[in-house]
């Protein structure tokens, strides 16, 4: 009888213990690999310079700052790459009405494109838009543990225009996958919630696919 009742014990001790400890959120954010690599992109020695005049939000997603965050990832990106110089992102807000950046629709009549060119003395802009932003959960429940995953995928699209012709030059697409991995143990309570910060990652490395594959097709063509 002893024994049973120190098997018993030892059981719900572990059991416990390991409820306990499954507490613990794991919010690991495992990035996609990327298919398009700006390092093996090697600059002109006469760099063309480039203004970003717009990013667009086409997804079902709302959010009022989506175009700016947009921009400013994409801003970055195009510093680091180092292969346009670029007119700088904040001077765009002061210089240019806000809804007309959010709408992408700043150069796409010829007279305002022509405007803007003779204000930047830029020879391309760049638009943007984000057209596909799901956030999607799965969960796994059995009698010892819980766990769930929630993926951020997002796809971007970029155009690259000739400020004076107004030709598009070059477009390309990426698209970036976010996981967030949660787990607990059956008295750890809630496994965890979507992490906006996810969102601003997946967006960056969907852009960064895409600026790359935008540049290599642009300088193949040169």
């Amino acid at each position: 009888m002893r024994k049973i009742f120190r098997v018993y014990v030892l059981f719900l001790l572990v059991f416990f213990m390991y409820g306990c400890a499954s507490t613990t959120q794991d919010t690991r954010l495992s990035p996609e690999p990327l298919s398009g690599s700006t390092a093996q992109i090697k600059p002109p020695k006469q760099r063309k310079l480039l203004a970003i005049t717009g990013f667009e939000n086409k997804s079902t997603y709302s959010s009022d700052k989506l175009w700016d965050t947009s921009s400013r990832l994409l801003f970055t990106n195009l510093i680091e790459m180092g292969y346009f110089r670029v007119v700088e992102w904040e001077k765009m807000k002061q210089l240019f009405d806000w809804e007309a950046l959010s709408t992408s629709t700043l150069v796409k009549n010829p007279e305002k494109r022509n405007e803007v060119r003779k204000i930047l003395l830029c020879e391309y802009f760049l638009t943007g838009a984000v057209t596909y932003f799901d956030v999607s959960q799965r969960a796994q429940v059995s009698a010892l543990s819980k766990s769930k995953v929630i993926e951020t995928t997002i796809r971007v699209d970029l155009l690259l225009q000739d400020a004076q012709t107004g030709e598009y030059v070059s477009a390309a697409k990426g698209e970036a996958t976010e996981r967030q991995e949660f787990s607990g143990g059956p008295l750890g309570g809630r496994t965890g919630s979507w992490d906006p910060k996810s969102a601003d990652r997946a967006l960056n490395n969907a852009i960064h696919e895409a600026l790359a594959r935008l540049t290599s097709i642009y300088g193949q063509q040169q």
